[in-house]
């Protein structure tokens, strides 16, 4: 389970480093384990959820990174 710290640390992380943003977007789970960091079911699925809901917005990748 990612605590909020490590939620925060995947947000800055995905915001400073292009490559690990567009590894995020693509697989959450496998870029999340290169940090030492693993999801619930629940937190998969909100994450799915704000991703959709932010595309669909149109929103830059940095700026929904940050918002997830």
């Amino acid at each position: 389970m990612a605590t909020e710290a490590e939620l925060k640390k995947l947000g800055i992380k995905a915001i400073e480093d292009d490559t690990f943003r567009k590894d995020f977007k693509a697989d959450p789970v496998k870029a999340a384990a290169t940090l030492g960091i693993s999801f619930t079911q629940e937190q998969l699925d909100e994450i799915k959820k704000r991703k959709e809901v932010l595309e669909k917005a149109g929103l830059r990748e940095s700026k929904m990174m940050a918002i997830l």
